[in-house]
């Protein structure tokens, strides 16, 4: 069997036992540790020959008595969670279970985003949201961050709104574009199947920048008042934490960088800053304040990155089950 350099790479890992092989991931960044396991999940049913063909090139003990181990989704994940984190892990597996069966617009995720808004701009919304829903969540937030933001708005909306799309169209699109992106790629690719809906529209924007983000959603709310409900209904941010309840709150607080909460409260309103002051001893209460007081005039952007750590906080601790996080009366899976 011929397999890639990136598949060979794949197959040897799949030969080390969990524990070895959570060392190598650990040796890796994340999103080489990612790559590495989209190989995985995707490698084709491996003989002893085949193995013993790739894993020579590595070693000369190899022997007859290979042990042949197989790659495949199961696996993947089981590595992921432990290299990354349940909710991490969940969010990459979205992708991986695209990235497990051919789709001619995979290639798109080695292309810079910018150069792909710039081949995009031109194009109907309709089909932007094609590619966009079709492409790695993160990739596709970047992407979004490129595009103008009436453009953008409307692609989310479309996005949304999208009924499941035929393969044949996708496959269209992807030659189309594969042709026209022939001069900035290096090689094909495969990894995506059409995808659409609500989920999807909000899997993207919980990875924009958050002043994009709060744009797309005003404009898509101007529109489609509905729509936008719906899309943040599917959606956690800042907000959200203050309507935790008390308890869960409390584990948050104690377990986040009060100077975090402090810059993420610089612009909020005066319940949800006395929400949290609440949950709050009356010392750690008067030292939030304190800092809050002493912060002075703050950008923007780093308010919004303050409350994007303090929700990453939250959501790791519903990753490793501290906390059951939800909206309202609705409870959130993460």
């Amino acid at each position: 069997m011929r397999l890639s350099g990136p598949q060979r790479a794949a197959v040897v890992i799949t030969q080390l036992d969990d524990a070895r092989a959570k060392i190598l991931l650990n040796s890796m960044s994340e999103a080489d540790a990612i790559r590495l396991m989209v190989e995985v999940a995707r490698l084709p049913a491996l003989t002893a020959d085949d193995v013993r063909a790739v894993t020579s090139e590595f070693t000369n003990a190899t022997g007859a008595f290979l042990q042949v181990r197989q790659g495949g989704v199961d696996v993947a994940h089981r590595w992921l969670v432990d290299r990354l984190g349940p909710m991490r892990a969940a969010e990459i597996m979205a992708d991986l279970d695209l990235a497990v069966v051919e789709d001619p617009l995979g290639f798109l995720n080695r292309i810079e985003p910018a150069q792909i808004a710039g081949f995009l701009e031109d194009e109907h919304p309709q089909v932007i949201a094609i590619v966009v829903a079709n492409i790695y969540h993160e990739h596709a937030a970047r992407v979004l961050d490129h595009l103008d933001h009436d453009l953008a708005s409307e692609v989310v909306r479309r996005m949304a709104t999208m009924s499941p799309v035929a393969s044949s169209l996708v496959r269209r699109i992807g030659e189309v574009l594969e042709q026209r992106l022939a001069n900035v790629l290096r090689g094909g690719g495969n990894a995506a199947v059409a995808t659409s809906g609500v989920s999807a529209a909000a899997a993207v924007l919980n990875n924009v920048d958050p002043a994009v983000e709060r744009e797309i959603l005003q404009q898509i709310e101007s529109e489609d008042p509905e729509l936008a409900e719906v899309i943040r209904g599917e959606m956690f941010v800042f907000d959200d934490v203050a309507q935790l309840d008390d308890m869960t709150l409390q584990t948050v607080l104690r377990n986040v960088v009060m100077k975090d909460v402090a810059l993420a409260l610089k612009t909020a309103t005066p319940e949800t800053t006395e929400r949290f002051l609440r949950c709050m001893s009356e010392r750690a209460a008067d030292d939030l304040r304190e800092e809050i007081s002493s912060l002075g005039p703050q950008r923007l952007s780093a308010v919004e990155a303050a409350q994007t750590a303090v929700v990453k906080a939250v959501r790791e601790l519903a990753d490793n089950g501290t906390i059951t996080i939800g909206r309202g009366n609705d409870e959130l899976i993460v």
